[in-house]
């Protein structure tokens, strides 16, 4: 049926009064499943803000996750330029904390977003800070610190999201407690884990030197391997958060948001263009996920 001029002018002025473009968060809210008050409501702690730091930053603060808990005690060096979205040219020449730049950036991309930064090394921080958390991303670049927040996060039965980065390869696996029988970091350490454990192998700081007398290597980056693994560690988050609630009510996991990694692995391959999913299978002994709470 032919419209009149009438209707037309009101279609508009309805638009032009109502737009679709004056709420931010218009295009999320129209997924499937999206609740957008849980996401504004939760609490979300970020461990290293290093490359993949940056990313899952800059992704929860435009989603609009309602706190976030930076932890990192490092400062900005020239040589995260290339794949750090939140640092600059200054910041790396002044030599300024990734925790106060961070904040600073994000800030400006998300006022509501409330930051709290901690400018602590992992062990030297307050363990009720866990507590706080809805869930918990370890973007870290050494096993030590990751089986430390994996250890807490399943002692307060937090989900625990961790990933890595190295060359063109990344991998994604979450912990949760509250799934029986699923696997945590702690489950799948070898003894070739735990040397490299103490050799802190880092893609920042100082070469380092082992006993033999050779020098251990930085881990090669890029920005596309950690912007691929970044993101789809946002989307476990997002998957935590809309979706743990129906998962204690129901058994399962809402299809509309997805079943998140836990007790798997997702490994990204860069140069054959794969994913592929693993199963990490839970230790009987393991002193952490396996350990009875009195």
């Amino acid at each position: 049926m032919k419209r009149n001029k009438k209707e037309i002018v009101e279609d508009y002025k309805f638009i032009k009064e109502e737009s679709i473009d004056s709420d931010k968060y218009d295009r999320q809210k129209r997924i499937s499943g999206w609740d957008h008050k849980k996401i504004s409501h939760s609490t979300v702690m970020i461990i290293g803000l290093g490359a993949t730091g940056n990313e899952v930053v800059k992704n929860l603060v435009l989603i609009g996750i309602g706190k976030l808990i930076l932890i990192d005690y490092d400062i900005v060096v020239h040589s995260n330029l290339n794949r750090c979205i939140l640092f600059n040219i200054n910041s790396a020449e002044k030599r300024e904390y990734k925790v106060e730049i961070v904040k600073k950036v994000c800030e400006e991309l998300n006022p509501e977003v409330e930051i709290i930064t901690i400018k602590k090394n992992l062990n030297d921080i307050d363990k009720n800070i866990y507590q706080q958390s809805d869930v918990i991303c370890s973007c870290l670049d050494n096993i030590e610190a990751r089986l430390e927040a994996n250890n807490y996060a399943s002692y307060y039965n937090i989900p625990f999201i961790d990933s890595g980065i190295d060359q063109f390869f990344g991998s994604i696996q979450a912990v949760y407690s509250g799934v029986q029988d699923a696997a945590c970091l702690q489950c799948g350490i070898t003894d070739i884990d735990l040397d490299i454990m103490w050799r802190k192998f880092s893609c920042t700081g100082q070469e380092i030197e082992s006993e033999n007398g050779e020098t251990i290597g930085k881990v090669g980056t890029i920005i596309t391997t950690t912007s691929i693994i970044a993101g789809i560690q946002s989307q476990e988050v997002i998957k935590f958060i809309l979706g743990l609630d129906y998962f204690k009510e129901h058994g399962k996991w809402d299809p509309q948001i997805g079943e998140p990694l836990i007790g798997k692995q997702l490994n990204y391959n860069g140069i054959t263009n794969k994913f592929e999913i693993i199963k990490k299978y839970k230790n009987p002994n393991c002193w952490i996920c396996s350990y009875k709470k009195k």
